[in-house]
Parts: structure tokens; sequence; C-alpha cells
């Protein structure tokens, strides 16, 4: 399991990595399609900020016809394809932990990966407090030149160009920006959901 460190004065927390590497090596029957994870009434308010707040093109065919059937590990989390298009840890690696200009702390998204400190304890409250923060919360970030601008988490994220990760098509490399964002909350959803 990538997210592992070994910290002796707390064996809570090895017996908790020794649980989810079993998980994710064998699922069994706890396999579930992404659509019981990351639910369509997520999906709905996600594309929804996606083509109105971030003004991109709408990522439903891709939840339609592909994510949402996906199984969450064998499909989701093992997927070396969805690794090597890079739409899950992109969008992990520019939102996990942000550094801003207007304090010495970092701000960190809400995901059992980073320390953030809010409630996850469901996967409603982790998704009410994903949405606001990718789309709502208005961070001081500085910009090329160092002018320093309020930007919203989505708004950091880049595309994912097929010259550097060649495994994506041209489509993907289009709606890169809303098809990362997804795939960033099943990703999310999915870590909420194994805890």
């Amino acid at each position: 399991f990538e997210y592992w460190i070994t910290y002796d004065k707390e064996p809570a927390y090895e017996e908790l990595m020794i649980k989810v590497e079993k998980f994710l090596d064998d699922p069994g029957d706890h396999d579930v399609p992404v659509s019981e994870v990351f639910d369509q009434a997520m999906f709905d308010k996600l594309d929804a900020r996606l083509t109105g707040t971030a003004g991109w093109q709408s990522v439903k065919n891709y939840w339609d016809d592909d994510f949402k059937k996906r199984k969450i590990v064998s499909g989701f989390m093992k997927d070396g394809t969805l690794g090597s298009k890079r739409l899950a840890s992109m969008p992990d690696r520019v939102t996990n932990t942000i550094n801003v200009e207007s304090s010495e702390a970092q701000v960190f998204r809400p995901t059992v990966i980073n320390m953030y400190e809010g409630d996850l304890s469901t996967l409603s409250k982790w998704w009410s407090s994903w949405e606001a923060f990718m789309f709502d919360t208005k961070l001081d970030i500085k910009g090329l030149g160092g002018q320093v601008e309020k930007k919203a988490p989505y708004q950091l994220l880049k595309a994912i160009k097929k010259s550097k990760y060649p495994d994506i098509t041209e489509q993907e490399e289009k709606d890169s920006l809303p098809l990362q964002t997804l795939c960033g909350a099943i990703f999310d959803a999915i870590l909420v959901h194994m805890m």
C-alpha cells in the first residue's frame, strides 16, 4: 500500500494499515461497483460543478459508460492504465497539500492520506467537505511572476498532456481537467470507504 509508514508509538495504526493492505490484496465480495461508493447523487453534483463552477465539459459519458461500473479495487485502485494516464495521481499531487501565501500553515484536501483534521467518518460528510474544498475554498496562491491570486483548488489542476503521458487518449487529454477531477473524487471516496 503506497501510503504505509511505520509508526511504532501507535500499534493501532499498523493494524489499520495491515487491514487496508489485506483488503486491497483480496477484497472478495467487498469489491463493489464505484457507484456504490461514489454514488449517482455525488456524481450529479460533481458534474454540475464541473460544467457550472469550472466551466468545463461534462464527464457524464465517462461516468455512465465506464467509471460507475468499475469495481473499486480491481477496476479502479489496481488499474495500471489509470495510473499511467495519471488521472487519479495528478489531482492528488496538485491538491493533496497546498502551500498558501497568506499563511505558513498548509491547506489539506479532505482525504485520509494527508493531515486533514476534519470529519471523514461517513461518505456524506467527506463529500460535503471535498466538494466545498475543491470548488468554494479560495486560497492565496502565488502565480507566475510572483503575483498572489485567489484560486480554488480545482483551478490549480493542469491538463494532462499526451506528449508526456502517452497512454492517455487524445479525447481524454482534451477532457483531462474534468476527468481527473472525477477520478480524484472517486479515489478519495474509495479511501474513505475503506476506512
